[in-house]
This record gives structure tokens, C-alpha cells and sequence, in this order.
């Protein structure tokens, strides 16, 4: 029974080396191949823009379940797709490779990481024991703890799977739309001619901003209120 976890934990470990390994010798994403790959990948979209969708969700669930930063990624489908195409892929990325994070941290690494750092996940334990959808969608929404750990501790701490499920479906999607947003406003702004910096001032560049600047300032506010008035 140990030898063959064992074995098993030393697979997914190899095939996660050799994914690295890719990702690093032809990154998809670095600038460098984007400007010189820009009118090809313009182009295999035009021709296959079923597939190029696909393929895009599934590069935005790959770097999640490698624990890969997916905010370049959601921006240029944003910048190749549209903002609704491009919402969408960034959605149905995030969820599945939240998903996948997930199923592996419970079933394959659960042990391992309670043992390492169970202690330093007590506050998390204790939000996730009051009310486990709100707790996650906080976090999710607000930030300041990173993906692929909002990913993991659901998993570990033994929140049900369908409550992981619909706090992750509506938690992913201001952020999405945030990112998705920019990459969408700056092809705009490539494609117009006359452009002038009365156009940023548009609700399609401004509501992204506005977004950010209330997902900052409400965590601000709520520990005031809670200082002055809860306490």
C-alpha cells in the first residue's frame, strides 16, 4: 500500500517536473514570444477559434494546478478573445483548475500538508467552521492569500466539495472580469486610430479601476467598523 502511493507521488512529481520543464523552454506567455508569435497566434484564431478557446482554458487550468500565476494569461485572453469570449475562457479555466487542485489536495497531499503546516491553518479552520461558502468567497473576492492556497485549504480543512464548488464559481469572477477587462481595453485602445486620454475615462477602462479600488478599500472599512462599533 506505501510502496504504491509512493510510486504514485513519484509519478505525479516527474510529470510535474516535465510540465516545468515546457513551460519553461516555450513559455506561452513570455513577452518575447508573444511579439514575435503576435500575428501567428492572430491568425490560428481566426482559423480555429473553437479550438483556440480551448486551448486557452486549458493553459489558465494547467498553470493553476501547477500553482502558476494565471493574471497574464486571463489579461491576453481579454486582449485575443473579447471581453465575453474572454470572460468566459478565464471562468471555466479557474474553475477547473481550482477543481483539480482541490481533488489532488485532499486525496493525494492531505496528510502530508497538515503535518507540515496544520498549525499555521488554525484561523483559516476557524473561518471555514463558522460558514465555509461565505469564508471562501471573502477570499476569494478580497484577496491577500494567494490562489493556489485558496485552492488547497478548502481541500485539507474538509469543506464539502459543493460548497467549494458554488463558492468558487462566484468568487473567481470580479477578478476574472477585472483581468479580462484591461487585456479587452488595451486591444481597443490598439485598434482606434484617434485615440485621445478623454477615452479612458470610459466606462469599459473605468469600472475595472473602480472594481479594484472597492475589493481594496472594503477590508479597510470592515476592520474600522468592527474596531469601533463590534468590539
Amino acid at each position: 500500500m506505501f510502496k504504491n502511493k509512493s510510486l504514485r507521488l513519484l509519478g505525479i512529481g516527474l510529470a510535474i517536473i516535465l510540465i516545468l520543464y515546457f513551460l519553461g523552454k516555450y513559455n506561452p506567455i513570455s513577452m518575447e514570444f508573444l511579439i514575435n508569435q503576435h500575428g501567428y497566434i492572430q491568425d490560428y484564431i481566426l482559423s480555429y477559434p473553437s479550438l483556440s478557446v480551448v486551448i486557452c482554458i486549458l493553459i489558465i487550468a494547467v498553470m493553476i494546478s501547477l500553482m502558476g500565476p494565471i493574471t497574464p494569461v486571463c489579461i491576453l485572453a481579454g486582449f485575443y478573445f473579447g471581453l465575453y469570449v474572454g470572460l468566459l475562457i478565464a471562468i471555466i479555466g479557474e474553475i477547473t483548475g481550482a477543481v483539480i487542485v482541490f481533488l489532488y489536495g485532499r486525496y493525494l497531499f492531505k496528510a502530508y500538508i497538515l503535518k507540515q503546516f496544520g498549525e499555521r491553518f488554525k484561523k483559516f479552520k476557524d473561518g471555514f467552521n463558522r460558514n465555509s461558502i461565505s469564508y471562501l468567497l471573502f477570499i476569494r473576492v478580497i484577496g491577500g492569500v494567494p490562489f493556489g492556497i485558496q485552492n488547497l485549504l478548502p481541500a485539507v480543512l474538509d469543506m464539502k466539495f459543493r460548497d467549494y464548488f458554488i463558492a468558487t464559481i462566484f468568487g473567481v469572477i470580479p477578478w476574472a472580469y477585472i483581468l479580462v477587462s484591461i487585456g479587452n481595453g488595451i486591444q481597443n485602445i490598439m485598434e482606434t486610430q484617434n485615440f485621445s486620454s478623454s477615452d479612458i475615462l470610459k466606462i469599459e477602462y473605468l469600472l475595472p479601476v473602480l472594481l479594484i479600488s472597492i475589493i481594496v478599500i472594503v477590508p479597510v472599512i470592515y476592520k474600522f467598523i468592527k474596531k469601533r462599533f463590534l468590539v
